[in-house]
């Protein structure tokens, strides 16, 4: 009997515990993306970021953090044509128990092809700053 509070004691602390802010399996992680994505949020005290790589497709990626965790839904989102012709494409989701990305501690931001943390914002227009891979942006506060 005494077994059976244990395991019941484990699945519920499992559930209660938020989810671990993971790399997609087989992404290594990008130290030039990490190392600019860390800079941009240098004046968010606390705020831990780390690119991963794949080059592996972006609904393959989608799928994996869709079955792992909470997808959120950025209102008036829309497909976004680069100047090479590509769609940029992106996704985020959601790793604790929140419901919104401003309160969330722990989320992540999927985004084929990678234009580096602002890259859209900066308005590229060179296709060398297209980098054609899948990058998995892990964001972490404390």
């Amino acid at each position: 009997m005494k077994q059976v509070w244990v395991i019941l004691f484990l699945c519920l602390c499992s559930i209660a515990l938020p989810q671990q802010v993971r790399p997609y399996p087989g992404a290594r992680i990008d130290q030039a993306a990490t190392t600019e994505a860390q800079s941009a949020a240098a004046n968010q005290p606390g705020v831990e970021v780390a690119v991963y790589i794949t080059r592996d497709s972006f609904d393959k990626v989608y799928a994996y953090y869709k079955k792992n965790a909470k997808e959120y839904k950025v209102i008036g989102a829309r497909a976004r044509k680069l100047p090479t012709g590509q769609e940029l494409r992106d996704a985020f989701f959601i790793l604790d128990e929140v419901s919104d990305l401003f309160s969330s501690k722990r989320w992540v931001k999927i985004q084929r092809p990678y234009l580096g943390q602002y890259g859209l914002a900066r308005g590229v227009t060179n296709p060398s700053e297209i980098r054609d891979v899948t990058a998995i942006v892990l964001t972490k506060q404390k």
